[in-house]
């Protein structure tokens, strides 16, 4: 009982989109420290594919501790296969690791204005339809706004076209992570946080992800029966991918068997 209680005070905040979006600028925007807590540009390795939780005990007057996962960009799926493919794979372990620790309370995708490319609608297919299933919240922050006299009026001239691309979202903020930028960087900040304190949900989601497996136990399923369940959840992510995502049957079938199994 204790245990679910814990549970409960934690909200986990996933922050996804393309290399280069502002994710890591993004965090050390939201936490609104001292010295940044993430690293941003050249700190960071493009063939480190992995995620990195930050704790932010105090973050809004709630009595809620939230956790946020930056994770690595994720690119086009055709042109890069094998690095979509590494990526995927480290998305897959995260999303176990979030259902172990309660589930995903928001999503939040993280876009830098006007880069536009096939990745922008195939990400937020990826985490919000096929991974989430729609059960979870998304928001959508665009970056490097710094530019613009007023930030919002970038919403106002490209909200229809991304609906148009099916990127439907329960909110937004307009930003800049420049801190040179001092009143924009303090609206920009309190924009964000007020997205996270209206969306995140206090329960969290659960994706529904079976337990990383040891390294006993995926040795002894190669020799077993496969799982019937295993295999329709696996069906069903390669349908998903195909037509949600539009990717090729191929890289598809690698991908939906690295989330089934991995």
């Amino acid at each position: 009982m204790a245990k679910n209680k814990i549970a409960i005070r934690t909200k986990n905040i996933v922050i996804f989109g393309a290399m280069g979006a502002g994710k890591s600028s993004l965090i050390n925007l939201i936490a609104d420290k001292d010295k940044n807590i993430a690293k941003t540009g050249s700190d960071l390795k493009r063939c480190t594919l992995t995620w990195t939780k930050y704790e932010l005990p105090k973050l809004l007057d709630d009595g809620m501790q939230y956790n946020i996962f930056d994770t690595m960009g994720i690119e086009n799926a055709e042109l890069e296969p094998h690095e979509y493919h590494r990526s995927i794979k480290n998305a897959s372990r995260l999303l176990r690791e979030l259902d172990a620790c309660g589930g995903t309370s928001l999503l939040v995708y993280c876009v830098q204005k006007d880069r536009q490319s096939s990745a922008l609608q195939s990400n937020y297919q990826l985490f919000h339809e096929v991974l989430y299933q729609r059960r979870v919240p998304v928001v959508m922050v665009v970056t490097c706004l710094e530019g613009e006299p007023d930030m919002e009026e970038w919403w106002t001239r490209n909200h229809a076209s991304l609906e148009a691309s099916q990127i439907v979202v329960q909110g937004h903020a307009c930003v800049t992570t420049l801190k040179e930028e001092d009143a924009k960087y303090s609206a920009s900040r309190e924009a964000v946080r007020e997205l996270i304190r209206q969306h995140a949900t206090v329960t969290p989601v659960s994706g529904g992800w079976k337990p990383q497996e040891g390294i006993v136990s995926a040795f002894m399923r190669r020799f077993r029966r496969p799982d019937p369940e295993d295999k329709k959840l696996e069906d069903k992510l390669q349908r998903d991918l195909e037509g949600q995502c539009g990717m090729k049957p191929e890289l598809a079938s690698k991908v939906a068997k690295t989330f089934t199994y991995t």
